[in-house]
């Protein structure tokens, strides 16, 4: 028996609260300011967002939230949204009873068989098995995508350490001959659930892991009926497979309306240098 791991038909994600989120984030070391009742953090820094970060806001809360600010984003409530001057390009599921396993399509079934023929998946509910084998599935996957930056093995190691904490969620992993292949991370805040990663090693892409790991996470979202909507990722324009396979999988690409500002010539700088990511903050090409 694998220690510190569950049935994955059992797991379930926790839901914390914007508060209990923002406490999660100061204890590792992030900077958390309170402003007109809602809890930002820098995801770079000087450029803020809510910590819980597709919270709609209303239009009098989705303000500079520091005087040291050059920018934010936040995304708005229903009443506000005609105050929005930008949108979320976000890979966004609010109807999770659609995955229920007989209403997928019938491709998704046919994988999602193949990933149970040759994987076994759990819910980790401790760090051992990431601290053992977890760096080198996320060097392979790294290896394989280039996507970001690779983590050293100790910084990785203090992030998985974080496994128990209900802010940072769960972790479902996938197990090939009772080694990790893969897993995948999420957490919830006020009934958002976050899909936060997806780490699959190249030796077992055709095992059919990443289909198994995708909708056995939106189960464990589904076993709580305070998670109300599940998001999956930023729109990422520039991996088109990746868009692709999402959108096969029931997850719909949404644009969720937004405010946008930065200082005056910054953000014609941002688009300048990168402007994919320019996209994923305004929803503008």
């Amino acid at each position: 028996m694998l220690a510190q791991a569950r049935d994955v038909a059992v797991a379930r994600m926790p839901v914390v609260t914007e508060a209990e989120m923002a406490a999660s984030l100061a204890r590792s070391g992030a900077p958390v300011v309170e402003h007109r009742g809602r809890l930002w953090t820098p995801t770079l820094p000087g450029f803020y967002r809510p910590v819980h970060l597709l919270a709609r806001l209303s239009d009098a809360q989705a303000t500079r939230p520091a005087p040291t600010a050059w920018g934010y984003q936040a995304c708005l409530a229903d009443d506000d949204a005609r105050h929005a001057d930008a949108a979320v390009p976000v890979h966004l599921v609010t109807d999770l009873d659609a995955f229920e396993e007989p209403r997928l399509s019938k491709s998704r079934r046919r994988s999602l068989r193949k990933a149970r023929e040759h994987v076994r998946f759990v819910e980790l509910t401790g760090a051992e098995l990431l601290l053992r084998e977890g760096y080198e599935v996320l060097r392979s996957a790294h290896a394989r995508s280039g996507a970001g930056r690779l983590p050293s093995r100790r910084g990785y190691e203090a992030q998985v350490s974080r496994l128990g904490d209900p802010a940072h969620g769960i972790v479902i992993a996938g197990l090939v001959d009772g080694r990790l292949a893969g897993y995948t991370s999420g957490h919830a805040v006020d009934g958002t659930a976050y899909a936060r990663d997806m780490v699959v090693a190249s030796w077992a892409l055709d095992t059919g892991i990443s289909t198994g790991l995708t909708y056995e996470f939106f189960w464990a979202c589904r076993r709580n009926p305070a998670v109300r909507e599940v998001v999956d990722g930023l729109h990422a324009r520039e991996d088109e497979g990746l868009c692709r396979y999402k959108e096969m999988s029931g997850i719909p690409l949404r644009r969720v309306p937004a405010r946008l500002w930065m200082v005056p010539g910054a953000a014609q700088v941002l688009r300048r240098l990168d402007p994919h990511k320019y996209y994923r903050l305004s929803g503008r090409g």
